[in-house]
């Protein structure tokens, strides 16, 4: 059996104009859904992704023109993250793969330094975490195309949950019990899923967790823009607190909201329903994970039963949100 296909580093360096001549190239752990190459010339790293849509989204360059302007705005404003290497002022290009049709392809500068575990991150980081996401906010972009996130990939709501486990039945499958079980408790994150006005929202990361920093000499790292979302700033503000805090450690959420506070200079007041896109982007997730190991991928089901089991307690900590911030719980 062969792995995906991957770009030839040479191609690589031609397109994104790397200096130097190549000496090594090899795959990197990277995201579920992209691969991560290193590549090495005589003159520097740099990292390779191929990009991929996973959702299938037909306007999914649109999405990356977003995320490229979110970007560009954040390094502006001091977020630190790797630098993008763009090929006329656009992240990513189509790179030649022999007998292939040619694969989208981003590249950064190379940076070393740890990635961080998904568990309650240290004080100090979610402090920082809170400041980058207040720099961002602070950027005020809007979507230059708002139609493009009208019920965009990942946000869910109960009301898909008869079918998925009608057809999880049908199909036999061993998590269809589990499945039926959550639903309670994927009406009660659905009702915590308030609408919101387009001039409240703010393009946001979309994906800021663990998996997404990285932790360098020189400091934290934000990574991974191609996917933007326009949120309510306390919205994505209650993500990212509860996110650092593995949705464990309210400590470590108050540390995040800390941070956001003294960049901003705003004390925010989180609600329950600040919760609902977080929730409905998990119901998302599992709606997502069972399309894909009803359609035969033999990863899906072991990281399904993990989001069926969590989901009760993040509803639960999500419905009484102020307490749980305040150690209360």
């Amino acid at each position: 059996m062969t792995g995906p296909a991957r770009p030839d580093a040479a191609a690589v360096a031609a397109v994104f104009g790397l200096p130097g001549e190549v000496v090594s190239y090899a795959e990197v752990a990277g995201g579920w859904s992209n691969q991560v190459l290193r590549l090495g010339t005589t003159a520097g790293e740099w990292a390779v992704k191929v990009v991929r849509n996973p959702w299938g989204e037909p306007r999914w360059l649109e999405w990356l023109a977003e995320g490229w302007r979110l970007e560009q705005a954040a390094l502006a404003a001091g977020v630190p993250a790797p630098e993008p290497v763009p090929v006329e002022g656009w992240p990513v290009a189509p790179v030649p793969v022999a007998g292939e049709d040619p694969l989208p392809v981003r590249v950064h500068r190379w940076v070393e330094g740890e990635r961080v575990p998904r568990e309650p991150v240290g004080a100090d980081v979610a402090r920082w975490v809170g400041q980058m996401v207040a720099r961002v906010h602070g950027q005020a972009l809007r979507p230059e195309r708002p139609d493009l996130h009208v019920g965009r990939p990942g946000l869910t709501t109960a009301d898909v949950w008869p079918s998925l486990v009608e057809r999880s039945a049908s199909a036999g499958a061993v998590w269809t019990a589990a499945l039926a079980a959550a639903e309670p408790w994927a009406w009660r994150a659905t009702a915590l899923l308030d609408p919101w006005a387009d001039a409240d929202a703010v393009l946001c990361h979309g994906d800021l967790d663990q998996k997404n920093l990285l932790l360098a000499p020189a400091g934290p790292l934000l990574l991974d823009w191609d996917v933007v979302v326009p949120l309510p700033p306390a919205h994505d503000l209650a993500h990212a607190a509860v996110t650092m805090a593995a949705w464990r450690e309210p400590a470590v959420a108050r540390a995040v909201v800390e941070g956001y506070a003294r960049w901003s200079g705003a004390i925010p007041s989180l609600t329950p329903a600040d919760l609902g896109p977080a929730l409905a982007s998990g119901l998302g997730w599992i709606r997502f994970t069972v399309d894909r190991a009803l359609a035969g991928d033999r990863t899906a089901p072991a990281t399904l039963a993990p989001a069926l089991d969590e989901l009760p307690r993040r509803v639960e900590l999500a419905e009484r949100l102020p307490d749980w911030l305040a150690g209360r719980l």
